[in-house]
């Protein structure tokens, strides 16, 4: 009995455990830099009077100027049976962030935040400023990369295509948008004749208030949609963006993904407060709790 005991105590925990993980499969509800890796300027974020961790992971520090970033998830993920393979894994991921100008009056935000996938574990050839932290000016472009990005950028760098200064963006292999939208979401309302109509709801993305994130791709059809709301409310039924790409010439068969950001001269906070992640790969492994 002794026995059964402890082991319906260790189901428990594992179920109610903050972050659990498997081979294609995790879930962060907070952050406390378990299972991360933290490159260039990422690090557990501070509360507000700096005297204890937020609980959110955080790309740039306010002490250093044009400071950049990478969190990621410390251990590969499959994404394809093989490199040469011409199918991928259908994945999503969901993540709550915020973007916070430091200054109060008359706040100069820039640049953004972005979710990645890329090849390698380390940030080698990243730049801060309008790269945000994922690529330079050398590389930017290059089909070598194997870089997919969605990225939430706050300001206007008209030499890498932004539309304008709060606009998501789904990037491939380049910090120049494949498609963008101005930030925002979309409800559902009834005209005055009572037809049900799509009404567009801004976000201002730089606001320091708390945004979620949907990511899906499906390899069937090839489409990627990203869909963002505030953080309070339920996963919109339209997405954002809504475009179709063959991952498939873009991801090698194990990938790192996370989140990567870079702010200007000014201090700007880019946080990640939860991030789920899965996708439809075999399980390599049973799954490994953590508390």
């Amino acid at each position: 009995m002794q026995i059964q005991n402890l082991c319906l105590l260790a189901l428990f925990i594992a179920i109610f455990s903050s972050h659990t993980t498997s081979a294609a499969r995790f879930n962060f509800n907070h952050f406390d830099g378990s299972n991360l890796v933290f490159l260039g300027d990422a690090e557990l974020g501070s509360t507000a009077d700096g005297s204890s961790l937020s609980g959110a992971l955080s790309m740039t520090r306010d002490t250093s100027p044009f400071s950049h970033g990478q969190g990621k998830y410390s251990g590969e993920i499959p994404f394809k049976p093989s490199n040469s393979s011409s199918s991928t894994y259908s994945f999503k991921t969901s993540f709550t962030f915020s973007i916070s100008p430091r200054r109060k009056t008359n706040p100069s935000p820039g640049h953004g935040l972005a979710f990645i996938v890329v090849p390698t574990i380390d940030n080698d050839g990243a730049a801060g400023k309008g790269f945000l932290g994922l690529l330079n000016r050398t590389n930017n472009g290059n089909p070598n990369n194997h870089v997919f990005a969605v990225e939430f950028d706050v300001f206007q760098d008209k030499d890498l295509g932004d539309i304008n200064d709060n606009h998501v963006g789904i990037d491939v292999n380049s910090v120049k948008s494949t498609v963008s939208e101005k930030a925002g979401y979309w409800v559902q309302t009834r005209s005055a004749e009572g037809k049900k109509v799509w009404e567009f709801k801004e976000l201002k993305l730089s606001s320091g208030d708390k945004y979620k994130s949907w990511v899906e791709y499906d390899d069937v059809t090839k489409l990627v949609t990203v869909t963002v709301a505030p953080a309070y409310l339920s996963k919109p039924k339209k997405p954002l963006i809504e475009t179709q790409i063959d991952l498939s010439k873009v991801f090698l068969g194990k990938m790192y993904t996370g989140f990567a950001g870079s702010m200007g001269r000014e201090a700007e906070r880019h946080d990640i407060w939860t991030w789920r992640f899965e996708n439809n790969a075999p399980k390599e492994a049973k799954p490994v709790q953590s508390g």
